[in-house]
């Protein structure tokens, strides 16, 4: 099975909401009505000449969702600042005026039957929600088969009770982080938690946390922190495995001196490219791991919970899902 990002964002009139109507009548839909106007398709074929006869092409979007995207596929949805887990219920497709009669207002030409599964936040992965800010309409995500049973014991267990929650025990979590890879750790970890956890490292070593530089517009550090011997250090924080998340020194050495430390952290399967530089500071991946399974108690619920659930919960009969 695969996973995909959806989003329900076509052009339509004011006073129709796309997604609403896809949410409430459990639809994954898309825009490009304007060739069922006049016509309505009987089947895929008649309606990719109509499209083509308007746009020239067939778009991929549209390719993703009716021919790609298979049923019982996992989509995800984030808006309205909720996440839904979605999943197809079967191959058909629905047309035009088989959607709605006002289809043309909402901009809904195509569409697809799907199950839909309200996420709360916290069991959201950092990977998902990252990858869920795709600008592209349909978009695949690359998962790996961890994180896709992941997704899909969530699906289950909230579809049967919204208000499920594990219980947790913090001393079997400790264990069980301890086996963990790296990867696996910081794929659950939102980038919010790995600041958060970045943070908390850094005052158990003596940094106090300057409150004040947490909330500057597109800074160059996420935040600066004081040290009484060591004077002022600046952090900065990636998570993510794109060219972006990885931190160069280099790109830091004209910020850094004696009394203006640089911290740097990554996520990143190769987090620190290039040469060194005196005080530019890396905090290496094994390092954190450590403190972290030495730090239980640091961590915010919503970690905790993800990190529960993909270690020690996923115990389900898979013809369930």
């Amino acid at each position: 099975m695969n996973t995909w990002k959806l989003s329900i964002k076509p052009e339509s009139k004011e006073g129709f909401d796309a997604f609403k109507k896809c949410k409430d009548d459990h639809l994954l839909g898309l825009g490009w009505h304007h060739s069922y106007v006049s016509n309505q398709p009987a089947d895929l074929n008649e309606a990719k000449i109509l499209v083509k006869d308007r746009w020239k092409k067939w778009p991929f979007p549209l390719k993703y969702l009716l021919e790609d995207m298979k049923a019982n596929d996992h989509v995800w949805i984030h808006q309205g600042g909720d996440y839904h887990l979605c999943r197809p219920i079967d191959d058909n497709i629905i047309f035009g005026s088989d959607i709605d009669q006002n289809f043309a207002s909402y901009d809904l030409g195509h569409a697809r039957k799907a199950e839909w599964v309200l996420i709360p936040d916290k069991f959201v992965s950092g990977n998902v929600q990252r990858k869920t800010i795709a600008q592209r309409a349909v978009q695949k995500m690359k998962l790996t088969n961890r994180e896709v049973e992941f997704n899909k014991f969530l699906f289950c267990k909230l579809r049967e009770n919204k208000n499920w929650e594990p219980e947790i025990d913090e001393a079997e979590l400790k264990v069980s982080i301890q086996h963990m890879e790296f990867q696996a750790l910081f794929s659950l970890m939102t980038p919010d938690d790995v600041e958060d956890v970045v943070a908390a490292y850094m005052q158990n070593n003596g940094w106090m946390l300057i409150k004040s530089t947490c909330f500057r517009s597109k800074p160059r550090f996420e935040f600066s922190m004081l040290h009484r011997c060591n004077g002022v250090a600046h952090i900065q924080v990636k998570s993510g495995q794109s060219s972006d998340d990885q931190l160069s020194p280099e790109k830091y050495k004209k910020d850094a001196s004696p009394n203006n430390l640089i911290y740097l952290f990554s996520t990143h399967s190769e987090p620190y490219p290039g040469k060194h530089f005196e005080h530019v500071n890396t905090i290496e991946q094994r390092d954190l791991f450590n403190w972290i399974i030495d730090n239980i108690w640091a961590l915010t619920a919503p970690l905790k919970i993800r990190l529960w659930i993909y270690l020690n919960e996923m115990k389900f009969d898979q013809s369930d899902a």
